[in-house]
């Protein structure tokens, strides 16, 4: 159990690494971000698969379910004090943006949680209502949340904890996924996030695209 316990702590600091490389000014300067004023997108688009999350319907959702749209991916939980609805409320923002301009394609929000023990689909569903109805939220055993986490460039450590005892913390990034059309992560806003800036971006972006 102790060798188990190690591995995994090993996994969380590589992908906290991995995610600090990947949402670094380094990492970007090899693509042409001038034209917008927060995204940031990545040398290349990078496929991720081999997981399965659960929906707020209990829908599955897998690695073809972002194809043909855009999705906006971002991690948390709902016991989060601060990060997550500070994050949601301006994803709200971006989405009373749209209602005033011409957009293409409504991008979708998936809420994912990192908080399995705490958050069920049911939670869910009512959590993110709270924010908009229309944005969907999943979640999923440790192993398939940790697939598309490492994959993703996610670093999120949940507090050591006896079994039934509901009442730790979680630490996660902040940063918002942006997904193509193709299925494939192809950008990301990095936290602090501006609603007006993310809007302006989105919808040059969504209405350019084929």
């Amino acid at each position: 159990m102790s060798n188990l316990k190690n591995t995994i702590i090993i996994v969380i600091l590589l992908i906290a690494a991995m995610a600090g490389f990947m949402t670094s000014k380094t990492f970007f300067q090899q693509q042409n971000n001038q034209d917008f004023q927060s995204l940031l997108l990545f040398p290349e688009e990078k496929s991720f698969s081999g997981f399965t999350l659960t929906d707020k319907n209990h829908k599955s959702i897998t690695q073809e379910s972002f194809k043909n749209k855009w999705t906006l991916l971002f991690f948390g939980f709902t016991n989060c004090p601060d990060v997550c609805p500070t994050t949601l409320s301006e994803l709200q923002k971006v989405f009373n943006i749209f209602q005033h301009n011409a957009v293409k394609a409504l991008p979708e929000v998936l809420f994912i949680s990192v908080d399995p023990e705490r958050d069920t689909p049911e939670s869910l569903k009512e959590y993110i209502a709270f924010f908009n109805k229309n944005f969907n939220a999943a979640t999923a055993d440790k192993a398939n949340i940790l697939s598309l986490a490492s994959q993703i460039g996610v670093a999120y450590h949940i507090q050591d904890h006896k079994q039934g005892d509901l009442n730790y913390s979680v630490d996660h990034t902040a940063a918002i996924f942006l997904i193509n059309p193709n299925g494939n992560l192809y950008g990301i806003f990095r936290s602090p996030h501006d609603a007006d800036k993310m809007a302006v971006d989105l919808i040059s972006l969504i209405n350019s695209s084929k």
